[in-house]
């Protein structure tokens, strides 16, 4: 009787240090595979007793051995490489850190207008044409043409609208001449020819007689509002939106020469379960520019300020928050809801997830404000960039709502923008930190 309950006993303790090993051992292998940290700042590591940790690269000071395991203590800024491994013979998995300065940005919180391109029409999508032969054709695509795509001229003459389109083509279709087009794409430029195909006109008693087509789908190169989220003052990059500006089928549009521009809200459709809500707002043209666009990426549309933005009372330098540093509670975001007015909102950080690549919902955030509740419903369409504020930092920015929860939405980590900003892309630690302003850890 006694040998039976001693051996359950002994089962039941074995069972309990495999359970904490292996979940000891999940919990390392969930730390990202990169990460990024100050010089100073302490990051434990969860170890097993027959697993150890090396720093490839020679540190005598960075593996910090304390009771409760290992702790990463980087003193100067650089890379270091750390491989994990199981009883000192098995080489396991790597982990690359990047000890980095601090970086200091002004968050923004003002609504800005995207104009993705200063000339021409944004291709949104192809799509195939039934001929008067009943044959299917599809002459845009077959000559080259993207998503994303910038329409600049047509046989010569500079694009002004869709109409105007519309116009040339018919025309030049009953003229029965290929058409030459001016593309842009990214950074290069280039002309196709396509020949318009005659179609059946549509059931509408508007339309007689035949029709010439190319089966290409046009928009206004305008993407809307939203929200810029920092910019860096000394070099005046700045990152806004969180997300890619894409064209149909997630097709990224190039947008080399596009420019954020002063917008203000008129008008804030609430949102509703399964129905996202909006900011309605206007803006002019180039004229009212802040900034170029240089990049439109996964992670928001990032360039260079070429004027001042709406002042507002958090416009003051704070620091960016590693992904490390991003934790579970109280938090604000900055948006604007009337006219140019940046305030202050209160939501809760309810989800953050490791991850060891970038990705633009890496934080879940609550909206716990009632004055904001009351007026939108939470998270919105017009919020995307808004900046996620936490004990005094930069930590995120909202990118996008849940539909059916709409007071709830996905966040950005702010080092995934600033890396994107390129404030990080200067190798040198001395140069990188002159450049930023920040000095040198000792």
């Amino acid at each position: 009787m006694g040998g039976s309950r001693t051996r359950i006993i002994v089962a039941f303790a074995m069972l309990i240090i495999i359970s904490s090993g292996l979940l000891l051992l999940v919990s390392f292998l969930n730390t990202p595979i990169h990460m990024r940290l100050l010089p100073g700042q302490d990051q434990p590591l969860q170890v097993l007793p027959l697993f150890t940790v090396r720093d490839l690269t020679g540190s005598k000071e960075l593996l910090i051995r304390t009771d409760d395991g290992i702790t990463l203590r980087p003193q100067a800024l650089g890379r270091v490489d750390l491989q994990l491994w199981f009883m000192d013979v098995i080489p396991l998995r790597q982990m690359v850190v990047d000890v980095v300065p601090q970086v200091y940005v002004r968050p923004g919180g003002q609504a800005i207008g995207v104009l993705l391109s200063t000339r021409g029409l944004i291709v949104s999508r192809t799509f195939p044409l039934i001929g008067v032969d009943g044959r299917e054709y599809h002459p845009a695509r077959e000559a080259g043409i993207l998503p994303g795509d910038i329409i600049e001229e047509i046989s010569g003459q500079p694009v002004r609208s869709i109409q105007h389109v519309s116009i040339l083509v018919d025309r030049m279709g009953q003229a029965q001449t290929d058409i030459i087009f001016s593309v842009k794409r990214g950074s290069e430029r280039f002309t196709v020819k396509i020949r318009p195909i005659p179609v059946q006109p549509s059931a509408s008693p508007e339309e007689t007689g035949i029709r010439y087509m190319l089966g290409l789908v046009l928009e206004e190169p305008t993407a809307g509002v939203g929200t810029l989220t920092f910019y860096h003052p000394s070099s005046r990059r700045y990152g806004a939106l969180g997300h890619l500006i894409a064209a149909q089928a997630s097709s990224p549009v190039h947008v080399e020469d596009g420019q954020i521009v002063r917008a203000q809200i008129m008008e804030i459709r609430r949102g509703l379960r399964g129905s996202p809500g909006e900011k309605k707002g206007t803006f002019r043209s180039e004229r009212d520019a802040i900034g170029s666009i240089e990049k439109n990426t996964k992670f928001g549309i990032f360039g260079r300020l070429t004027a001042d933005v709406v002042a507002s009372p958090w416009d003051r330098e704070i620091p960016v928050a590693l992904a490390a540093n991003v934790r579970l509670g109280p938090a604000q975001i900055l948006t604007v809801l009337d006219g140019e007015q940046v305030e202050s909102f209160n939501v809760e950080i309810v989800k953050v997830t490791p991850q060891s690549r970038p990705d633009d919902k890496g934080i879940v955030v609550k909206v716990t404000d009632e004055r904001l509740l009351s007026r939108t419903g939470g998270i919105i369409q017009g919020m995307s960039g808004s900046p996620i504020l936490q004990d005094g930092a930069l930590v995120g920015a909202v990118t996008h709502v849940f539909v059916n929860d709409p007071e709830r939405g996905f966040g950005i980590f702010a080092e995934w923008m600033l890396q994107e900003a390129g404030l990080w892309e200067n190798k040198n630690p001395k140069t990188a930190a002159k450049l930023l302003q920040i000095p040198m850890a000792s």
